[in-house]
């Protein structure tokens, strides 16, 4: 990334919906029926599994809010349940697709992180 770029991110007046640099991740294909997986979007942890030693890992349980069928963790991550595959999206760390239902998924954070 260029120094010019570098300064409009750190100012918040990069517009990464509209640019070719903004992270996208496309898992479909990626990820096989029944293989177990962690993905990370900055503090959101995701997985299609219950990790169920969390707390002795320094990582807690969270909890999304839901407005209008699309969830946020923290006001910056949105979760976007579509059909047979998840979206996540943050302006920073871009977007991901997760080719598992919403309902599938497990979501957690850092015990001491925040955004």
């Amino acid at each position: 990334m260029s120094l010019q770029l570098g300064l409009e991110k750190s100012l918040n007046q990069f517009n990464f919906l509209h640019s070719s640099l903004y992270e996208k991740n496309d898992l479909t294909g990626q990820i096989s029926e029944g293989q177990k997986f962690v993905v990370r979007q900055g503090d959101l942890i995701i997985s299609n599994y219950e990790i169920d030693t969390f707390r002795r890992v320094g990582i807690r349980a969270t909890h999304l809010i839901e407005t209008n069928g699309i969830f946020s963790f923290r006001g910056s991550h949105f979760v976007i349940p579509a059909g047979e595959e998840t979206i996540l999206v943050h302006p920073e760390h871009g977007v991901t697709v997760i080719p598992i239902e919403f309902q599938r998924l497990y979501f957690y954070t850092f015990v001491q992180g925040g955004d």
